[in-house]
């Protein structure tokens, strides 16, 4: 069960599977080679981590995410992923740090190479450094509520809205983040990592706005 629950949370971040669209069992189950139960399970699953709706009478569809939903989950995770950071500080080994600066350098080259592809580079990057700083924090609970809610964000495709000040910005965030923990300044950690993930919702806001006057004008 877990495969097809990986295959089609996959589906869905990277945009196979797109919003409001219905996932089908017997399709799903066809075209993995399973047969409809692991499908059904799965889709359970989906829909109480908050990538699908059951809905009656039209099945599973992609989950289609108001904006004032997407701006409280922002909030929630930067307070947990506050939390985490300090707590890493604490309990970071040289190595993990050395990890963690390797997950950056990646970043910042992907980012200078085919601007098509950089933002969902970056995107997976930037699950991996905060997933690393996640485990590395020790609070078991905070992983996995962190996690989906760092999907929701590349569900709606954050980085893609991400210009280049706004990346600058992020790659600096996360340098600075590497410096408290180098120094094991919690403080510092909790306030960079909260400041990090509330200027992503600000982002969203903005663009969102400016998407709205957009459209007003046409």
């Amino acid at each position: 069960m877990q495969r097809v629950y990986t295959h089609i949370r996959d589906c869905i971040l990277s945009g196979t599977f797109r919003t409001a669209e219905r996932l089908g069992e017997v399709n799903l189950a066809t075209e993995l080679g399973v047969s409809r139960t692991p499908v059904r399970e799965a889709l359970r699953n989906l829909a109480a981590d908050g990538f699908i709706e059951l809905r009656p009478h039209a099945g599973a569809i992609v989950k289609p995410w108001k904006l004032d939903e997407l701006l409280s989950s922002f909030v929630i995770r930067a307070d947990i992923e506050a939390q985490a950071a300090a707590h890493a500080a604490r309990r970071i080994t040289p190595g993990e740090i050395d990890e963690l600066a390797a997950l950056c350098d990646l970043m910042e080259q992907s980012d200078s190479h085919d601007e098509a592809l950089a933002p969902q580079s970056r995107s997976t990057l930037n699950r991996q450094l905060h997933l690393r700083v996640l485990q590395i924090s020790g609070l078991a609970y905070a992983e996995r509520t962190a996690m989906q809610l760092m999907d929701l964000a590349v569900l709606t495709m954050t980085f893609n809205r991400f210009g280049g000040e706004e990346v600058h910005r992020s790659n600096e965030d996360h340098r600075i983040l590497l410096r408290a923990f180098r120094l094991k300044d919690e403080l510092l950690a909790h306030s960079v990592m909260r400041t990090h993930i509330l200027t992503a919702s600000a982002i969203l806001r903005e663009t969102d706005s400016g998407d709205n006057e957009d459209r007003a004008r046409r």
